[in-house]
């Protein structure tokens, strides 16, 4: 069963286990203390994927304790003419790779990397080891921890294409496990599920307090996508559940055992979140006057029982409540009592899930597949996160889809989600999300039973013929993703792409066409983004509004309006809408308005009409005088620092000219850098090609510093279409 490789890559050798001979390959790379510890099982797993799936599964043992070398591999494997990986999954204590330079390929992170520690600044991410169009330079690593340090070069490409799919398994002594059972007992479950695909047949999906706005349009349009996802859950019966933060209070026990039913496949978790927390609840909203005032009460006793405890003066604290809030002294009687304080913990405690909660309340979650879509919860750099705990419970948990840093709220979070039923894998998830931060925690390699052909191998072989036949004929996501590849592939014109929009009853088609055309840019988004505005379905209405922000294009102003001055707009859409103001000229947002204004039936017509006219131009100038201040010679560092990295996620486009004249001028080498780099989140502005092109001249400027033209070519890349 089993031969034995050598092969040298980069003058190093490595031992390649072959424990099946197929046509696709897949990777299990473990370091060989793990893999001394726990071989019975790694092969037990690897047969399972073997015969599930016809792999050529190929252990691949850590020996170098380097990312490059097991990158080199894993390139290498890729490459193989006659058993090409399509996939790779890391276990054990295998190196993390630390990214730097590439805040513009994450959702929402943009930590100053050079103002905070790099181990909280650089980007935990996997994308080092499966998308091999990316190029890094190596910068270190911290000794005693698995981090290693890269910055993404100006050459590299600046958009994700992963080459593989990839998955991370790594136990750790933490929270009553002991690694080495952990791992051999997850490998056993995760051969098991393979062995033994269910039936995609019950979900369940969740809101937690504050996330999108708390938008209840956004989920009602949610559970009609997930029939487009599953399309066989479409068949009268009851199969998705969703569960509200506030259904009940707390509802951490309630939702726990949901998960833990044992009938249940999927669960998506979109919630607030840290390393070590789901955040849910917030504390339950008082009704009665009774209640109004415990509340209160509690809420003014724990911020003064803080500021006692960090050393604050708490009593002045006291004295301003009483006269801001005009409370008695009566309310402050027990403010340090402990058993009263030990009470409010326990409430606090009951409002969120915390890794400790999985021992403590027994908490085993059978769904075979968990999203977490919150920040941090999959943090796999550090001993223990959210994510580890789903999968290294004795539950049917084997695969989480989660974020090493935060997210971003209005991100595409289900995008082909339904192909983990139609013949995709877990890990698939992740590779076709575009972000750096999303990783699969778990068996990249696990699917639910499907009788169809497998995906990965029409993704490997990339046949025009075959994606044109699943455009055809597949199932929604299968058509998704047929014509993600289609585009790629360069057969796919934004004219089709437009008419695809135009044409498809498919909301998770309609916004694919969307995404295709969002990278190509030209007249027929701007089309596309127009008629995506009044898009039947919520997200892609979202979606719609911070294009047109993206874009700043004045054709693109009577279509904000109408969004801003629609009285069903939802939630999340407002949202949105009053941030992407800022990118169109402002006159001609007015002239609109005063056109629009005038056919809008309201009541008290004259006082609302001018109370929206105010908003709309607060909307549409806020943040202007921060950004004049970069061009003003009398303006502190400190503080041009920080306007200009402001600009990354809002800018007025009007400013363009006026940024890039000083920016050529300015003569300081750290500005030119910053501001290039934030000029480089504006690759659809209606002004691009300016950026593009002073980039481009600054990157072939000998007359400037090396680390200008490095920022000035990797803008250029980012910027230019």
């Amino acid at each position: 069963m089993k031969a034995l490789y050598r092969i040298a890559i980069i003058s190093i050798l490595t031992f390649l286990h072959v424990c099946a001979q197929a046509g696709n390959g897949f990777a299990i790379v473990i370091d060989p203390a793990s893999y001394s510890a726990a071989k019975a099982e790694v092969d037990a797993y690897a047969a399972a994927i073997s015969k599930a799936d016809g792999y050529k599964v190929i252990v691949v043992e850590d020996v170098w304790g380097v990312p490059d070398s097991i990158r080199a591999v894993l390139q290498r494997l890729h490459n193989d003419r006659k058993n090409p990986i399509v996939g790779a999954v890391f276990v054990g204590d295998i190196p993390v790779a630390m990214v730097r330079g590439a805040q513009h390929l994450a959702s929402a992170f943009k930590m100053d990397e050079e103002r905070y520690p790099r181990d909280q600044s650089s980007i935990p991410s996997d994308r080092y080891y499966d998308d091999f169009s990316l190029k890094f330079d190596y910068i270190g690593r911290d000794e005693g921890t698995p981090l290693f340090y890269y910055r993404l070069t100006a050459d590299s490409a600046q958009r994700l294409a992963p080459d593989i799919f990839s998955g991370r398994i790594r136990p750790m002594d933490e929270n009553g496990k002991v690694r080495i059972d952990a791992l051999k007992a997850f490998l056993l479950k995760a051969a098991d599920a393979r062995l033994n695909p269910p039936v995609m047949d019950q979900m369940l999906f969740f809101s937690g307090h504050g996330y999108i706005s708390e938008s209840k349009t956004a989920r009602l349009d949610e559970k009609k996508v997930w029939m487009e996802h599953f399309p066989a859950l479409d068949d009268g019966r009851n199969h998705i559940s969703y569960i509200d933060y506030s259904d009940v209070v707390p509802v951490k026990p309630h939702l726990m055992n949901e998960i833990m039913r044992p009938e249940l496949n999927v669960a998506m978790l979109h919630h607030h979140g840290a390393p070590d927390t789901e955040y849910l609840n917030a504390a339950e909203r008082p009704y009665m006057v009774r209640d109004a005032k415990a509340y209160m009460v509690k809420n003014l006793r724990d911020h003064v029982y803080r500021a006692r405890q960090k050393g604050k003066d708490y009593n002045k604290m006291i004295e301003e409540f009483k006269e801001s809030y005009d409370v008695p002294d009566s309310w402050f009687k027990d403010v340090f009592d402990e058993e009263l304080h030990k009470a409010d913990s326990l409430e606090d405690a009951s409002l969120d899930l915390y890794l400790e909660d999985f021992a403590g309340y027994g908490y085993k979650p059978a769904a075979q597949l968990v999203i977490l879509d919150a920040c941090y919860n999959g943090s796999y750099q550090l001993n223990n996160c959210i994510a580890d705990e789903y999968i290294f419970q004795e539950g049917g948990t084997v695969a989480v889809q989660a974020n090493s840093v935060n997210s971003l709220q209005d991100k595409w979070h289900d995008r082909f989600f339904g192909i983990v039923a139609a013949g995709g894998c877990a890990g698939d998830l992740v590779r076709y999300a575009p972000y750096i931060e999303s990783h699969l925690i778990g068996d990249p390699t696990f699917r639910f039973a499907y009788s169809g052909k497998n995906l990965d191998d029409i993704i490997l072989k990339d046949s025009k013929n075959e994606w044109y036949r699943l455009l055809g004929n597949g199932t929604p996501d299968q058509k998704a993703l047929a014509l993600e590849h289609l585009y790629r592939k360069g057969a796919m014109s934004s004219s089709q792409l437009l008419n695809i929009y135009k044409t498809s009853p498919l909301a998770v088609v309609r916004l694919e066409a969307l995404y295709c055309l969002s990278r190509v840019g030209d007249d027929n988004l701007i089309e596309a983004i127009s008629l995506a505005m009044d898009d039947a379905d919520e997200f892609i209405r979202r979606i719609a509004v911070k294009l047109a922000g993206k874009t700043g294009d004045a054709r693109l102003a009577p279509d904000m309006v109408k969004v801003f001055l629609t009285n069903n707009a939802t939630s999340r859409v407002v949202f949105n809408t009053t941030y992407a103001l800022l990118s169109f000229p402002k006159d001609t947002l007015y002239a609109e308005f005063d056109r629009q204004i005038a056919g809008v039936r309201m009541v008290n017509t004259d006082s609302e009409a001018a109370k929206l006219r105010e908003a709309l131009e607060r909307a549409a100038t806020r943040f202007l005088d921060d950004q004049a201040a970069i061009t003003d010679p009398a303006a502190e560092a400190k503080e041009r620092r920080s306007n200009i990295r402001q600009i990354r996620s809002n800018l007025c486009y009007s400013n363009v000219p006026a940024l890039l004249d000083y920016l050529k001028s300015c003569g300081d080498a750290d500005t030119q850098v910053l501001l290039l780099e934030a000029l480089g989140w504006h690759r659809l502005a209606w002004n691009s090609a300016d950026i593009a092109k002073v980039a481009r001249e600054m990157s072939l400027n000998e007359a400037l510093p090396a680390k200008v033209r490095n920022e000035a070519l990797k803008t250029y890349n980012r910027v230019a279409r």
